[in-house]
C-alpha cells in the first residue's frame, strides 16, 4: 500500500473539467495533471473492469505495489489517475510494471 501522503483524498480529486495529459496502454489508460507539490496517486477500478470487490482490489493492490517504485524517484509534483483494463488483472508483474514506468517517464520527460 502507498503512504497516505501519496494517495489523493477525496477532496482533491481532480474533476473531469481539469485539463491533463491523457495516457493509453494496453493494460490501462490514465491522465498525469501538473502539481506544484507531492506527487499523489489514485487508481480505480470500475465494477465494468472486474466485477467482484476481491479482484478490484487485486488490481488495485499490484497497481499501488508496481508505483511505489517510482514515487521514490520522482522529484516534480504530480497528480496520476490510473484506470486499469481487464487485461490488468491478468498480466504479469514484471509486463505491469515496465508499461507504468515507461508512461511515467515519458510523461515526466515532457515536463
Amino acid at each position: 500500500m502507498l503512504p497516505r501522503k501519496n494517495r489523493i483524498p477525496k477532496e482533491d480529486f481532480p474533476s473531469p473539467q481539469e485539463r491533463g495529459s491523457r495516457v493509453f496502454s494496453p493494460l490501462f489508460s490514465g491522465v498525469i495533471y501538473k502539481n506544484d507539490g507531492l506527487t499523489r496517486v489514485a487508481v480505480v477500478v470500475s465494477k465494468k473492469t472486474a466485477k467482484t470487490a476481491v479482484v478490484r482490489n487485486r488490481i488495485r493492490r499490484r497497481f499501488y505495489s508496481a508505483l511505489a517504485h517510482f514515487l521514490k524517484d520522482t522529484d516534480k509534483g504530480s497528480l496520476m489517475v490510473f484506470y486499469p483494463k481487464k487485461e490488468a488483472e491478468t498480466a504479469p508483474f514484471p509486463v505491469l510494471k515496465s508499461e507504468i514506468e515507461t508512461i511515467i517517464r515519458k510523461n515526466l520527460s515532457k515536463a
